[in-house]
């Protein structure tokens, strides 16, 4: 952990808090270290940890949702990011024709904390426009529960099944990482 914290430049902690967008020296770095050859990328390399959702036993829906958006599979779609990011207006490119033309629609809605300045880009299907108001009534709660995660999982379009897992998977994560008292 510490030489990949050295190639990185950060401290060996902030490893476990954040993920990093590679630059082609610190790639390559990382690739000397490891002894592994990389092949050329065609975009961005980011380096993050292992999380909750790359164990999930169904099809978690980032990175899929304009796709199962048109597929009638999710029914709304949400991202959060600052109102800068490059991130965001490539989301809302891929969304944009199908917004155009009707068969998804969109709501912007700036989100102001301390300093900064975030944007949630919200998406539905046609006749699912309530879940617009229903999302904005859950964010506006004052404590996070595990009715609000039951809550957000259906919003998106998961299953009972579904949310039950991921919800008895982060009460787990999070009895194995706090401290006893």
């Amino acid at each position: 952990m510490e030489a990949v914290a050295a190639i990185l430049d950060v401290a060996t902690p902030e490893l476990t808090e954040h993920l990093f967008y590679l630059e082609k020296s610190e790639l390559d770095g990382l690739s000397s270290m490891l002894a592994l050859r990389f092949s050329e990328p065609d975009g961005d390399v980011v380096l993050t940890r292992s999380q909750l959702i790359d164990s999930a036993p169904y099809l978690v829906h980032t990175n899929f949702e304009l796709a199962l958006m048109l597929d009638g599979r999710k029914p709304f779609a949400m991202f959060l990011d600052e109102e800068s990011s490059g991130i965001l207006k490539e989301v809302r490119a891929y969304f944009q024709p199908y917004v155009d033309s009707g068969a998804i629609i969109e709501r912007v809605a700036p989100f102001v904390q301390d300093k900064f300045r975030l944007v949630h880009i919200l998406y539905v299907l046609p006749n699912e426009e309530w879940r617009f108001d229903a999302y904005a009534e859950l964010m506006s709660e004052r404590r996070w529960t595990d009715e609000s995660e039951y809550r957000l999982g259906r919003l998106l379009g998961y299953t009972e099944e579904q949310c039950q897992w991921w919800i008895t998977q982060k009460r787990e994560t999070r009895n194995v990482t706090e401290p006893k008292a």
